[in-house]
């Protein structure tokens, strides 16, 4: 709990009990998790990086601590500062179902299966740490602490599908923009699959539930974007997007990302710009 105030402590009928105080306000939500855990710490840039795991699912802890490192210092020098101080990544049971990992201010929780058992040495064209750590941790910009949007149409686009985009970045410079190109094509085949599922839409007005939309199609658009205006100017416009509506500033719509687009991009491209997110 470093990112957070002990005001008191006390212990009542054999447990104990402990009163926290937050410094900051705190937009999304909160993580609290429990176990017999083991633990390795690191550090980038002085934020702590720690991972709880079971003592005998070691076997990605370090990958995992590396990754981590990767992400925060591309997330810093493209989008501005981690804005907490420490980050924690915890175990989860392979019996929970739902999801591979997912984030909370400071926090991230990765299942056993996916994550600490995962055997990255049998598939080469994936390295599903590096995508998992670039992706949750990515949310520390993209969702539960900086960039908070409303529940509304759209709101995917601002946290899952700016998450896929930096998941793709952190795997371009680990392995190279030749397995990027395979990931974007596995990606837009799911995402054509899941057409005959749900409604089509554009991104810029994706609902929730429309995940193959605002991942799957979320990231090919990004890509999109990047091979139109580079990468060093996407940046750009994500670091004044989140300077400009990181909370608690006006929660930001999908439009307004848009429009960031926009402003850093020459105005032959603002047609295919368009185009990408809004059709």
């Amino acid at each position: 709990m470093a990112n957070f105030l002990i005001v008191g402590s006390w212990k009542e009928r054999g447990r104990n009990y402990f009163h926290y105080s937050s410094p900051v306000p705190i937009p999304f939500r909160f993580a609290v998790s429990s176990g017999e855990y083991a633990v390795k710490r690191a550090s980038q840039n002085g934020i702590a990086i720690e991972v709880y795991y079971h003592p005998t699912h070691h076997e990605n802890v370090y990958h995992l601590i590396a990754e981590a490192k990767n992400t925060i210092a591309y997330c810093e020098e493209n989008f501005g500062k981690y804005p907490f101080r420490s980050i924690r990544f915890a175990e989860i049971s392979g019996f929970t179902e739902g999801f591979a990992a997912t984030a909370y201010p400071a926090a991230v929780f990765m299942s056993e299966a996916m994550t600490f058992h995962a055997d990255i040495r049998k598939e080469r064209r994936r390295d599903v740490i590096n995508e998992l750590a670039g992706h949750e941790l990515s949310h520390q910009w993209w969702g539960t602490a900086q960039i908070a949007p409303d529940d509304r149409e759209g709101a995917a686009m601002l946290t899952e599908t700016l998450a896929m985009y930096t998941e793709l970045m952190l795997f371009k410079r680990a392995h190279g923009i030749e397995a990027v190109k395979k990931i974007v094509a596995m990606h837009q085949e799911i995402y054509e699959r899941g057409k005959g599922y749900t409604t089509e839409e554009p991104l810029y007005k994706v609902k929730p539930g429309n995940v193959h939309i605002s991942y799957n199609k979320g990231l090919v658009a990004m890509y999109q974007l990047y091979e139109l205006i580079g990468e060093e100017k996407v940046n750009l416009a994500l670091k004044q997007f989140i300077f400009r509506y990181s909370f608690p500033n006006y929660p930001p719509a999908s439009i307004d990302l848009i429009n960031e687009f926009l402003s850093v991009s020459d105005t032959s491209f603002h047609k295919q710009i368009k185009k990408i997110f809004m059709q």
